[in-house]
């Protein structure tokens, strides 16, 4: 077992036990088909804890990934209110009377304040940053959907998808990854696709100094990275790089070192794992023959 792997247990077995705690050890796993589990509280990402009397009967879901775990978690016929595609329609939010309100991380506040201002109904913000804190998420929701076995069997999946990138990629050089969410737009390494990248064996050549913003083309000449990622909903092409004259000249894609990953794997819900897996195969292909 390589070094991230054995970091991994401990993350694991905090993830799977994780009742209504914000850390291992407050308290123990109920066993019996009589032992209770409510009230329990979980902490939000944005520091705010969730306290639940019983499990949530009304569920209003304010983006995709939320409404994903949910669906994986067996409730989603409890959901009054599904992700909006744009704007949150506050007087169908208000109509739907839900108990449970849940968002990601990076929602906007205000929105959330004023959901809870017009639902009297509590918030609950799910952490995405990492591939842990989307572990995380899914055990917090099955705490509060009252479907905590599902949530450990969706957890325990991923954490086997990781065991085995692991296995595959602890003893080779890292990759050295320039990802592009489009328009030059990268990732830092305190995201959950530079998280991805980590465990995947590669290195984030923007790191730490990533920004929102695209990058420039001094700034991609300097990166020179060994692979060039794309992700799926940019529609970029090696086409597409090799005519622009700012990437034209890059190593990775003289070479073709050119490599698409799936979007819809790299959100924050349960197909991290693959999205995990994959991000491995495109960066050591031979280790996955």
């Amino acid at each position: 077992m390589g070094p991230v792997a054995m970091g991994r247990v401990a993350v694991a077995l905090c993830a799977v036990l994780l009742l209504g705690a914000t850390a291992c050890g407050e308290r123990s796993e109920p066993t019996g088909p009589t032992a209770r589990l409510y009230p329990v509280t979980v902490q939000s990402a944005n520091d705010r804890p969730v306290v639940a009397t019983e499990p949530a009967r009304r569920i209003a879901v304010l983006d995709q990934p939320a409404e994903t775990i949910l669906e994986q978690l067996g409730v989603g016929k409890r959901m009054v209110m599904r992700a909006p595609a744009g704007r949150v329609d506050f007087v169908a939010l208000r109509r739907s009377h839900p108990d449970l309100i849940v968002a990601s991380g990076d929602a906007d506040l205000r929105d959330l304040s004023h959901a809870a201002g017009v639902t009297h109904a509590q918030v609950y913000t799910a952490p995405g940053d990492s591939i842990h804190q989307v572990e995380h998420a899914i055990t917090q929701l099955g705490l509060l959907a009252g479907a905590p076995i599902a949530a450990r069997a969706l957890v325990r999946r991923i954490e086997a998808q990781r065991h085995a990138v692991d296995a595959r990629v602890a003893h080779l050089p890292p990759v050295r990854v320039f990802v592009d969410t489009g328009f030059f737009t990268t990732v830092s390494d305190q995201s959950l696709i530079g998280d991805v990248i980590r465990e995947a064996g590669g290195t984030n050549v923007a790191g730490a100094a990533a920004e929102a913003g695209p990058v420039d083309s001094s700034e991609l000449v300097q990166f020179d990275p060994d692979v060039y990622l794309v992700i799926s909903d940019t529609g970029l092409t090696l086409m597409d790089l090799r005519k622009n004259p700012q990437t034209r000249k890059l190593r990775a894609i003289r070479l073709g070192h050119f490599a698409i990953a799936n979007a819809d794997l790299l959100q924050p819900g349960p197909r991290i794992g693959e999205g995990l897996a994959e991000v491995a195969r495109l960066l050591h292909p031979n280790a996955f023959r």
